[in-house]
């Protein structure tokens, strides 16, 4: 399990008090892409896309909480494509939302998914 532990932004906070929807996809992104880099490398050597992303909310994160923490796992990786399943937890330690996110690596030449090396495979696979 990877962690990542990402500063809350003024931006993040809505009306009601409590961290909004929409910055969810935003931690489970840059998550992602940390848990990428420590292992596959930067974006210019692993190019990828995102093909899907379901999130379950499942307890507020509070006006004034400074950090949340992301947990990141590969639960499968295919042919073209890594299954990451995903919680962001407040700083109680209580997990807040958890998601579930494919992405597919990527040929920028072609325009279309590409095969993911037996290379990537192992490293992701750890």
């Amino acid at each position: 399990m990877h962690e990542t532990r990402l500063p809350t932004r003024w931006t993040d906070f809505d009306v009601l008090g409590h961290i909004t929807h929409a910055a969810y996809p935003v931690y489970l992104d840059e998550a992602r892409d940390a848990f990428l880099t420590s292992t596959v490398g930067p974006f210019a050597e692993f190019p990828w896309v995102i093909a899907h992303v379901s999130i379950d909310y499942k307890r507020e994160v509070p006006f004034g909480v400074r950090e949340v923490v992301v947990s990141t796992r590969v639960a499968e990786v295919g042919r073209t494509s890594v299954t990451f399943e995903q919680e962001v937890a407040g700083a109680d330690g209580v997990v807040a939302a958890a998601a579930r996110s494919v992405l597919v690596a990527w040929d920028g030449d072609a325009r279309a998914s590409r095969p993911i090396s037996d290379d990537e495979r192992a490293k992701l696979s750890h």
